[in-house]
């Protein structure tokens, strides 16, 4: 047994390829179905459910400047409403194309800012990709309001399996990729969605339940994001029951903080439902809160997802990676960088060079 395989053993994870009734998963048509029983629990016990309500989706552009970012590009600001039989909610968000690229790729960023990709739109324009950002709070605001305010109040509500602000958020990322996929002269093969910290914990449900994008990434997710549970050191199921986050998941989620071996799922469960579209995690040495190795581990686990299409997860030597190592061959790109728990201009600069070597 290899170093990182013991790793693994030695969190007693349950089994990616094993249905819940414990017959194996076997090739493709077998994987197919394990997808949807995986998709079921996350959504009982991890996220809720979306919404089973019909949505209709109208973008209107409410702004446009030809001469953004110097020159540089054209960008859009653009309103999306999103009606049903019974209710109304409405959000914006901006799209920022290079004007020296015909049909780019794009990133769909979650923001935490108003700011296009938090203030680096420039340097994600220059390598030629269209950025689309939403603050995240137009989507629903991140506070305890008992899901009264955006699309928090979108549809009736229970306090068991209804979707938590990280799916109404992912929600969002979706409706987006919707009206970008219909209006915009994008490649639509290569769209992408982005976030850091509790917004990687966003993309990584928008990726898992939405097969459109081409990669997901998830900068420093940790506890709900990238990060086992079992054997992870830092926040755990009971931190994320505070007031400040308590609503981001089902109500369910929170019956296992006290007997988190008991989950049944873990965090490279979520990972495996990207494949076989391309994923990339990436971690830093002294976020311990969000516990690095825990990440790197659920690559590692999540990787027999890509296998089952003949395809390489995570491409790693047989040992934890250090500061500065970055690992790219693979259908699960990783890397691990020096400092805290940030977003910073390397972090982008590793995640753009994965698309460009991957062409997604």
């Amino acid at each position: 047994m290899g170093y990182l395989k013991s790793e693994i053993t030695k969190r007693n994870l349950p089994e990616l390829m094993r249905f819940c009734a414990g017959e194996p998963v076997e090739g493709l048509e077998g994987w197919n179905r394990r997808r949807v029983e995986i998709q079921e629990l996350l959504s009982r016990w991890f996220s809720g459910y979306s919404t089973r309500i019909q949505v209709r989706m109208e973008g209107r552009c409410t702004g446009i400047d030809e001469e953004s970012f110097g020159g540089k590009a054209i960008t859009k600001t653009v309103q999306l409403n999103l009606t049903s039989d019974y209710s109304f909610a409405s959000f914006p968000f901006q799209i920022a194309l290079p004007k020296a690229i015909k049909n780019p790729p794009i990133f769909i960023y979650l923001s935490f800012t108003p700011a296009i990709a938090d203030g680096v739109g420039e340097e994600i324009l220059d390598h030629g990709y269209g950025i689309a950002s939403v603050y995240y709070q137009d989507i629903v605001p991140d506070y305890y309001d008992g899901h009264q305010n955006g699309l928090g109040r979108f549809c009736t509500r229970n306090p068991y399996d209804s979707w938590g602000k990280l799916k109404l958020w992912a929600f969002g990322a979706s409706q987006i990729l919707d009206y970008i996929m219909d209006q915009e002269e994008v490649d639509i093969s290569r769209i992408a969605v982005m976030g850091h910290s509790r917004l990687g914990k966003t993309a990584l449900l928008a990726g898992a339940f939405d097969s459109r994008y081409s990669l997901t990434v998830s900068n420093e997710s940790g506890a709900g994001g990238a990060a086992l549970f079992r054997g992870k050191t830092g926040e755990s199921i009971r931190d994320l029951y505070g007031k400040g986050s308590r609503l981001w998941f089902a109500g369910n989620f929170f019956e296992y903080m006290d007997r988190v071996e008991e989950l049944p799922f873990d965090q490279h469960f979520l990972l495996s439902l990207i494949a076989p579209n391309h994923l990339y995690v990436s971690s830093a040495v002294q976020d311990v809160w969000a516990d690095p190795k825990s990440e790197f581990l659920s690559c590692v686990a999540a990787q027999r997802a890509y296998e089952i299409y003949g395809e390489r997860g995570l491409v790693t030597p047989d040992h934890f990676p250090e500061a500065g190592d970055v690992l790219h061959e693979g259908g699960i790109g990783y890397h691990l960088r020096k400092g805290t728990h940030y977003l910073s201009r390397y972090d982008w600069q590793q995640i753009i060079a994965y698309r460009e070597l991957h062409h997604v």
